[in-house]
């Protein structure tokens, strides 16, 4: 999922951009430019302005890199709930429209928000459908963090055999892959769970 559509102020070509979206499309480049300044309230009402006109037009690829970005900013002022109602429906979207990559990266932004939360539970619905994309797409590294994450949910639920098998996969996907500095915090996560139980 790439931001292209707040990137591009200067690249604007609004003669292909239909005209319903341009207003829209204006207000990104205002939303670009206070974020720029470090403007990021003002920067997230004029997204949230600009998503509205395009949830109007369904302009579904603007309003999943608005809703992209939004969980961003959200997420970096701290309001974890705005943030993973953003991601979620961005997720929805990418869902939607098949396109797995960018369904994968906003799956691991809400991941990464639950586990701040600490609400590990929740996690482990977006890890298996991110282990399903990285199997798919032979992605070794998303498939060994994936299972370091599902390692951890079950470290938590005190389900240590569980936990000891997702790192031990993690683990050799590590080592097959010559992650030497990631294979050494897996160990000692296998070394802690043996303390533990």
């Amino acid at each position: 999922m790439d931001k292209t559509i707040l990137e591009k102020e200067f690249f604007f070509n609004f003669a292909s951009i239909p005209e319903s979206l341009k207003s829209a499309y204006e207000i990104c480049a205002k939303a670009y430019q206070n974020w720029k300044n470090g403007r990021i309230l003002d920067t997230i009402s004029l997204l949230e302005s600009a998503l509205e006109i395009f949830q109007e037009n369904n302009a579904y690829k603007e309003m999943a890199n608005i809703l992209d970005f939004l969980g961003d900013l959200y997420s970096m002022r701290g309001n974890l709930e705005k943030a993973l109602k953003s991601y979620k429906a961005c997720l929805d979207i990418c869902e939607n429209f098949e396109d797995e990559i960018s369904t994968a990266i906003i799956a691991e932004k809400i991941i990464k928000i639950y586990r701040e939360k600490r609400d590990y539970e929740k996690m482990l619905p977006y890890l298996y459908r991110n282990l399903e994309i990285a199997e798919k797409y032979r992605d070794a590294h998303r498939a060994a963090r994936t299972m370091v994450g599902i390692g951890d949910v079950y470290r938590h639920k005190n389900d240590y055999k569980t936990a000891k098998e997702a790192y031990e996969i993690a683990l050799k996907i590590y080592k097959g892959l010559g992650a030497r500095e990631l294979a050494e915090i897996v160990e000692k996560a296998l070394e802690e769970i043996s303390k533990e139980t």
